[in-house]
Order: C-alpha cells, then structure tokens, then sequence
C-alpha cells in the first residue's frame, strides 16, 4: 500500500512540474493587467495634481488624461474574456493540452510499470528472507544470515572464516580480504587463510603483489616452504620492485623444484621469458596440458574436476599481453571452462564461475543458456538449484 501512495505522489508531483507553466499562464497575464492598471491610475493622479500647481495648461492635462484613458481602455479590454467567462484559441489549446499531460503521464507510468514491474509479487521483508529454510533460500540470504550474526556477534572468528571463501568465490575480493585478516586475527593464522588473504589482497588490486600480501606469503612459507603459489607471487612481486634478476633467479628455482606433470609450469616459464627477453621451455610433457590452470595452496595443479576460471596466476601471465590477446586468453578459458562442466556437470562452482564470465563479457545469451542447463543438472527444491536462482537475481538474468 505505501508502495502505490508513494506511486501515486510521484505521479502527481511529475503532472504538477510539467503543467504548472501552462495552467499559471492567465493568472500572470490578469497581474499583468492590474499592474499596469496602477501605473494608469498613477499617472492620472500626476496629471491632476500638475494642473492644480500651475504647472500645465487645462487643455494639455485633458489631452493626457484622454491618452491615458484610450491606454486603460485597452488594457481593460485585453481582460473581458476572463471577466466574462469565455476563452480564446490559445487559452483553450492550453486548457487541453494540460489535461492530456497529465492523463497521458498517468497512463505511461502505469504501463511501464505494468509491463517491466511485477505488481503481483507478495513483498518479502529482510528480516523474513533471513529466516527463510535452507532449502528455499538463495545464496545471498545464507550469507546475508551470516552477515546479520557477525554484526550481532563480530569476534565470531569461525564466522569469518566460513564467509571469506564465499566473498572470493564471489569476486568480492575487497570484502574477502577483510574476512580473512579477520579470521585471522581471532582464530591464528593457517596456510589456509594465509593464502586466501593474500589472493583477495592481489585480485583487488589488479594484480599488484601489495606488502600486506607479500608478508602473507612470507610467513605462509616459514611453515611450508614448498608452497608453490606463495614463491611464484613473490617472484612476481620482486618483478614488479624492478629486480628483474632476483625475479628471474625466483622463476627458474620454482620450475626446477616443479613435479614433472605439473601444469602451471607454462605460467612460470611465460614470466621468466618475460622478465630475460629469451624464450624458455617448461617442457614438452605440458604442451598439451592446460596452460591456464592456477596453483593450489598445496603446491598442485588444480584438478579438472573442480574448474575456477582466471586465477590470480593467470592475472599475472595476462599483464604483458595485448588488449586482442588478452580477451582471446580470456575467451580461451571460458570455453575450455564450459568444455569442462559438460563432463562434469555436477560441478555447482564450475557453473556460478560460468555465468559470470559469460555475463561479464556481455554475453547474455551464452550466460541464459549455461543458467538453464545448470538448472536442469540440480533437482527442484535443493539448495544447488536456491545458489542458480540466487544468481539469475544477483546478475539480473531472471528469477
């Protein structure tokens, strides 16, 4: 109901702004009239009190008072049709035209809404999407649930560390950062957080290896030294200091140190041909692997079973690249991403990644079509099928 009134005021607000010029135009012409009207009755007064003093012959006030009486005749003619009633042309155009604006504004604004709006969907308060069933509710409103509990409880530190992944899986990298420093901060650091602080940290900085995520990394490799993500972003980092030899000398101890069948090698071995200007051969046994695959905190290749599109390596290996072959990379690993979830099409993350990048490269109908067979893979009523509807929401493809 406070929705319509608040319609309703709107409507009436618009019809006022665009009627007001054409409805007031009669009364500023009658003030007008009265005006100088005045000025006339002035000026008679004037001519009077001159004859009296002497100041004009008889015979030249009555030849002004005659002017001055044709001028108030005339004025007081320009008003007789509002004194009688009747209108012209012009007063009856404008009459019409300001009743047709304003049914016309009315008439719009309801057929707009009618048509894009949805007037007969119940209204569905933040407080009861909070309390929705699991099986019903959309992916924001399980992490809205754990949004409200950290504000009513922020020194919840299992909290944080359950929502942080979610916010990078969701590219909100700003707000993963802060829920790792968090998790961090109220239950230890672990190798775990250590590097899902210091990604969100790089990914929302456009790749720049900042200090805070440099010392994550650092202290991520006192307990486990062979972690492969961590030596390669701060070889990165050293690179991007201009110490091209250190970065260099970084890149050829983490190939060296690589399992054989390791597929990230073709990343390491782009940057070290880019910081020596020479080209390097990772291996022939990884020609025909992906080349795009990103590290995981373990130091392996991420399985292709469970695809996670752009990583921050790739990010990386994407900076020396031209606008043209960047968006072909890009396209590349989309497709090979869709090619993926066609094997596997129980993957729920391999789908969300999907639609997203389909919609972020303005690909509306390629992200409808994956939404629509990842909603065939998942049973009606599951929770898989509540995460798709939530993001047909999210990303505006739909309900």
């Amino acid at each position: 109901m406070v929705l319509w009134i608040g319609f309703a005021a709107l409507t009436a607000a618009v019809i006022a702004v665009i009627t007001r010029p054409l409805l007031s135009a009669r009364v500023q012409a009658a003030a007008s009239r009265q005006a100088d009207l005045a000025v006339y009755r002035d000026q008679m007064a004037e001519i009077e009190a001159e004859r009296a003093r002497g100041l004009i012959e008889a015979a030249e006030a009555e030849s002004a008072r005659a002017e001055l009486g044709r001028r108030v005749l005339a004025v007081a003619g320009s008003g007789q049709g509002d004194d009688t009633g009747t209108t012209g042309i012009g007063e009856r155009y404008r009459s019409w035209v300001s009743v047709a604006s304003a049914v016309l504004i009315a008439l719009a604004g309801a057929g707009v809404y009618l048509s894009l709006g949805a007037p007969d969907l119940p209204s569905k308060p933040h407080a009861a999407r909070l309390t929705t069933p699991n099986q019903n509710a959309t992916v924001a409103d399980l992490i809205g649930r754990v949004e409200a509990e950290l504000r009513a409880h922020p020194e919840d530190g299992r909290g944080w560390d359950v929502l942080a992944p979610v916010y990078l899986r969701l590219q909100r990298f700003a707000e993963a950062a802060n829920a790792y420093a968090q998790a961090i901060r109220l239950q230890g650091e672990s190798p775990k957080r250590l590097a899902g602080f210091a990604e969100a940290t790089i990914l929302d900085n456009d790749g720049i290896v900042t200090e805070p995520a440099r010392k994550a990394y650092q202290r991520l490799l006192e307990s486990q030294p062979d972690f492969a993500e961590a030596r390669f972003w701060l070889a990165v980092a050293l690179e991007q200091d201009g110490k091209g030899d250190a970065a260099a000398d970084a890149y050829r101890a983490l190939l060296a140190s690589a399992p054989e069948d390791a597929r990230w090698k073709e990343v390491v071995a782009q940057r070290l041909a880019t910081v020596t200007g020479q080209p390097v051969e990772a291996g022939n046994e990884n020609k025909a692997e992906d080349k795009t695959a990103a590290v995981q905190p373990n130091g392996s290749p991420e399985s292709s079973e469970t695809p996670r599109g752009p990583s921050a390596a790739d990010i990386a290996a994407a900076q020396s690249m031209t606008a043209e072959q960047r968006s072909q990379f890009i396209s590349q690993m989309v497709t090979q991403l869709a090619a993926r979830l066609e094997q596997k099409p129980d993957d729920l993350a391999g789908w969300i990644r999907l639609v997203r990048a389909y919609t972020v490269l303005g690909r509306k109908d390629d992200a409808l079509a994956a939404l629509d067979r990842a909603r065939k893979t998942f049973p009606d009523g599951s929770e898989n099928r509540a995460a798709l509807d939530g993001l047909a929401v999210e990303l505006g493809l739909g309900t």
